[in-house]
């Protein structure tokens, strides 16, 4: 009995979402005719459910099946683990192995490195920039100029739209440099359409009515915006540039309404593109292999910009999922834009790149929608 006492205590936060999405599914008639069942019976029910599913799943599988936020591993694990039951203790004598001379030298191993690894300097930048300017990394960048950014507004407008529908809502744009999908939000799907960024453009004053607004501001130190009183947020290749995503993250659920939805895409530091100055640098990982300063000197000598590759935080998509989750958000739908290795490549600079997980070296760009919780809360 006392276990069972202390039980409800355990769950109770994580089976009331459960029990409103139940409601919510298919099976709201057969949970509706439930509630008129005794007391008794629906907590034994209860405890028998919910105790099968912290037996079976652990801790977490409560919050998944409710689809509340799980909480990360990191947060949520014992600090120690021991099997029952617990092991004898070892004897306290040990054994003597043989001696043996130079016991650490290296006699055979699988891991050969052959020749010593090239230098990455400015020299060798160069070289293999020459080599892949016939096939660049990125064939044909997006333009800059005012037509190429309505186009693409116009492309990508179209495509969050048809995931999660932007008429007549109430918009935000996280990082919406000069404006234009904030201006078509408004003008084109009659949204109450806001755009913040940490830089104001020349465009906004312009761009600027009753329905469309901006902010410069940085979100990740509060956006001055109401809780609780946007629809949607969306966000194109903005966050990896974020040097706090998780304060952002948060205050993008803060300001969000209850049941409101995100569309978000990201890059990702390990990707090929990642650098963000493949219009300079033809070939792919140069933000992996070169330092920024063997950067910043290939780009001052062709007359580029005095800098090294585009600050971008190093988070991997796993770390950016721990935060949404973290944070309260369901994560409703994932894709990454992929690209393959460069086997030849890769070969080359096995060194550097084989550090990484290849999975992570071939996904440039996640998207994933979010959704706030409709009910309070979770944890």
């Amino acid at each position: 009995m006392p276990a069972r006492a202390s039980f409800p205590s355990r769950t109770r936060a994580a089976l009331r979402p459960a029990y409103r999405r139940l409601r919510a599914s298919k099976a709201g008639p057969l949970v509706d005719r439930i509630r008129h069942w005794p007391r008794s019976v629906r907590r034994s029910i209860g405890f028998r459910l919910a105790g099968a599913a912290l037996t079976l799943g652990g801790p977490d599988v409560l919050g998944l099946g409710a689809g509340t936020s799980a909480r990360s591993s990191w947060g949520n694990l014992p600090k120690a683990w021991q099997v029952t039951p617990r092991p004898a203790p070892a004897d306290k004598t040990w054994p003597d192995p043989p001696d043996v001379d130079d016991a650490a030298r290296v006699t055979h191993s699988i891991y050969e490195t052959g020749d010593r690894p090239p230098v990455m300097d400015l020299a060798l930048m160069e070289s293999l920039n020459e080599e892949y300017a016939s096939h660049p990394l990125v064939p044909a960048p997006n333009g800059l100029d005012q037509a190429s950014r309505e186009e693409r507004a116009r492309r990508r407008l179209l495509e969050v739209h048809d995931a999660i529908d932007l008429q007549g809502k109430k918009v935000l744009e996280l990082g919406c440099g000069p404006g234009f999908e904030v201006w078509y939000l408004s003008h084109k799907f009659g949204a109450d359409a806001w755009g913040v960024d940490v830089a104001e453009r020349k465009a906004w004053a312009v761009l600027e009515d009753d329905r469309t607004h901006y902010r410069c501001v940085d979100i990740a130190d509060g956006s001055g915006l109401d809780a609780d009183s946007f629809d949607r947020v969306i966000s194109f290749s903005v966050l990896e540039h974020v040097v706090h995503p998780h304060a952002v993250i948060a205050e993008l659920y803060r300001i969000l309404k209850p049941g409101g939805l995100i569309w978000l895409s990201a890059n990702l530091h390990r990707g090929p593109k990642a650098s963000h100055i493949f219009r300079e640098v033809y070939f792919p990982f140069p933000h992996l292999l070169f330092s920024d300063d063997v950067i910043r000197q290939f780009r001052e000598s062709h007359g580029g910009k005095a800098a090294g590759a585009s600050w971008v935080n190093r988070l991997t998509w796993s770390q950016y999922e721990d935060y949404m989750r973290q944070t309260g958000f369901i994560i409703r739908s994932l894709r990454f834009s992929e690209q393959p290795i460069d086997e030849g490549f890769y070969e080359r600079f096995g060194d550097i790149l084989g550090r990484y997980p290849r999975w992570d070296l071939s996904r440039d760009f996640f998207h994933v929608v979010l959704e706030k919780p409709a009910g309070p809360r979770a944890g």
